[in-house]
């Protein structure tokens, strides 16, 4: 059995994910990352609404990895996201995006191959497809929200073989 590259803490920028390099343990899934981009963007942004002009929305991306064996196992998961304002410890529901928590299963078309694992991805935004690994949710930031906030995420399989957990890096919406 080979490394399963576990990051503890944050999976902002400095913990990027394995794209199959390293976590190769067959029955097992992680959370490899969680932050913030602009609307439509790939790269971390801890301001992502900030202009001129000052934007509405943003994305939240959360790249999610399982082994050969889970990620095609159709094994039942949830996936939860909150939201939390820094500046004043309170959950932000209007920041946490729809239907969550996500009950899901490992299985295609959502989870789809890369290397010898799999990764969970979003389904394509019309004729353009998603980037490989990517899990976007686009956030309308609702009226008068400004500060500092992060996101929690956890993620539970059924029965609990797969339990892990993440925070992205702090973010500012002005």
């Amino acid at each position: 059995m080979g490394p399963l590259c576990l990051f503890k803490g944050s999976r902002g920028a400095g913990n990027p994910p394995s794209q199959g390099r390293c976590f190769n343990n067959a029955n097992d899934a992680r959370i490899a990352r969680v932050y913030t981009s602009a609307a439509g963007g790939v790269t971390e942004d801890n301001s992502p609404n900030a202009g001129p002009p000052r934007a509405g929305t943003f994305d939240l991306i959360v790249q999610l990895e399982a082994g050969n064996v889970l990620g095609q196992s159709g094994a039942n998961y949830t996936l939860t996201i909150t939201a939390i304002n820094d500046d004043t410890g309170a959950a932000v529901a209007g920041l946490v995006p729809a239907g969550s928590p996500f009950s899901e299963q490992f299985q295609a078309p959502d989870w789809k191959p890369s290397g010898s694992d799999f990764v969970r991805t979003s389904p394509a935004a019309g004729a353009v497809p998603e980037i490989l690994g990517i899990l976007r949710y686009n956030i309308t930031i609702p009226a008068a929200t400004t500060g500092q906030f992060h996101y929690n995420v956890r993620f539970v399989s059924a029965g609990f073989q797969v339990v892990d957990l993440a925070a992205s890096n702090p973010f500012l919406l002005v």
